[in-house]
């Protein structure tokens, strides 16, 4: 058995095909295109779906075709894609990086009652990355795309239905629509009328790994050879990570390195609590809640600072000017570029360098920023702890663990274990077992018994009185310029 993972990332779409022994034997990539005009940020959804099947192509050997095929899909959530009856696109696709519908997240706001509404949702503020927002505001300045429209799909839903022909909407990313009652795992109806569509425009809720049955002839043809495709409806992205870390367990925290800075923990039992504003999901299992938080400044703020301020300062060089000195001295970096972050969501924070001076250059302030978003991490998990979920250990996957510095930066900063896999698709490692489960290769998730295990590397905390005196600096910071 031959399993292709596919993770619709906001960055890039990427193919990873494995064994039945969950062993990466190839992999292939492509940009995520868009189309920016303001704030508005769009995509072509057929062009993905072109893109997602050139890419199976691509990692596949030129010898494929005698063994059985599974795709399974893990990826974004929120990124809005509407049909007509055909399953046709009716529009452009809807980013979740789009902001067009920042006034109607305050309309929700202040039709709803906030705390209620979090009970709901899971999510602890409605905020224009929610489909339910652009819905909104499609209805009031677009009322012909709804009009139009058959379908509410993510693009993981319209990829799976260019697939198979059936249209579902896969648990784990529900409650990434601000349309979902998480707790009773069914549509908000009152969320969806007041967003101007109606409830059969949804697709059918299935479980995180639901096998939805063989591709369509029309899509096989399109295929590399194999004696049989099937397809298998995956799960998040972040939740797939945690299975393909090994970190689906209470107590273990999966903190992605990438874009953002998101950390997800599975709790065994889950009772709402309004004071611990941190986003709850359903997991890969029945009855499983997973917290999910999320702070967009996480390695965005090194990449802006490379790119836009340091001219293209590269991770290896930096890596190297790092290791040769010392920063007892270096500013403190407020990671707030985008203003809201958990566990504060303030909307007034913003970036900012601290005791900043004439002596500090570009390697300094890289390691500030880099030192700030670790502070951010410390904030977060010390957040969880307070809230009965103290961590054991962190693993760590995405493109800014390719520094051993940050990485071990971070441990030191958060007091906590960091491990770091060798083998970084680990979305698309996880989206795999979940395939190998529903084909019964595997008995559950948690099955690692004769699959491989790729190896892993622990940075281990080392204890300093310096680094608790700059993270007590970096609290004073944030409250005095943005208050508490």
């Amino acid at each position: 058995m031959i399993v292709y993972a596919v993770d619709l990332g906001t960055t890039n779409i990427k193919v990873v095909r494995y064994d039945e022994r969950g062993r990466l034997l190839s992999a292939a990539q492509a940009p995520m295109r868009y189309l920016r005009e303001g704030s508005q940020v769009v995509f072509d959804p057929e062009s993905v779906f072109d893109s997602v099947l050139d890419l199976i192509h691509r990692a596949a050997p030129e010898a494929s075709g005698v063994d059985a095929a599974t795709i399974v899909l893990t990826g974004q959530a929120e990124s809005l894609v509407l049909t007509d009856h055909a399953g046709r696109p009716v529009g452009p696709g809807i980013s979740w990086l789009d902001e067009r519908s920042t006034a109607q997240a305050r309309e929700i706001a202040e039709a709803f009652d906030p705390v209620a509404a979090f009970a709901i949702t899971g999510e602890p503020e409605p905020v224009a990355t929610w489909p339910a927002t652009k819905l909104r505001w499609l209805a009031t300045h677009q009322p012909q795309v709804l009009e139009a429209a058959a379908q509410v799909l993510m693009l993981k839903d319209f990829v799976l239905m260019r697939l198979t022909g059936v249209s579902v909407g896969e648990e784990t990313t529900r409650g990434f629509t601000y349309l979902y009652d998480v707790p009773s795992r069914a549509y908000w109806s009152e969320m969806v009328d007041f967003c101007g569509i109606r409830l059969e425009m949804l697709p059918e809720l299935v479980p995180a790994g639901t096998v939805l049955g063989p591709v369509r002839d029309e899509v096989a043809v399109r295929l590399p050879p194999a004696t049989s495709y099937t397809v298998n409806a995956g799960a998040l992205d972040h939740f797939c990570a945690m299975v393909g870390t090994g970190t689906y367990a209470p107590g273990s925290v999966s903190a992605s390195a990438g874009t953002v800075l998101a950390l997800s923990v599975l709790v065994p039992e889950w009772t709402f609590d309004p004071a611990m504003r941190v986003s709850f999901h359903a997991g890969l299992r029945p009855g499983d809640t997973v917290l999910f938080a999320c702070a967009d400044s996480g390695g965005v703020a090194l990449n802006w600072f490379q790119e836009q301020i340091a001219d293209g300062l590269s991770y290896d060089a930096l890596e190297h000017e790092l290791r040769e000195r010392t920063f007892a001295d270096a500013p403190l970096f407020l990671p707030y570029l985008t203003g809201v972050n958990p566990p504060d969501f303030n909307a007034a924070a913003r970036g900012a360098f601290i005791d900043l001076q004439l002596q500090h250059d570009r390697v300094d302030l890289a390691y500030s920023v880099m030192e700030g978003v670790a502070h951010l991490l410390k904030r977060n998990l010390d957040d969880l702890a307070a809230h009965g979920h103290p961590t054991r250990s962190v693993t760590s996957a995405g493109g800014g663990t390719a520094s051993g510095f940050w990485n071990q930066l971070k441990a030191d900063v958060t007091g906590i274990e960091l491990r770091v896999p060798a083998e970084p698709e680990d979305a698309c490692r996880g989206a795999a077992m979940l395939a190998l489960t529903g084909a019964g290769v595997i008995d559950s998730l948690t099955e690692t018994d004769g699959l491989h295990t790729p190896p892993t590397r622990t940075y281990r905390p080392r204890a300093d009185l310096a680094r608790r005196r700059r993270y007590d600096a970096f609290d004073s910071a944030l409250a005095r310029l943005y208050g508490p």
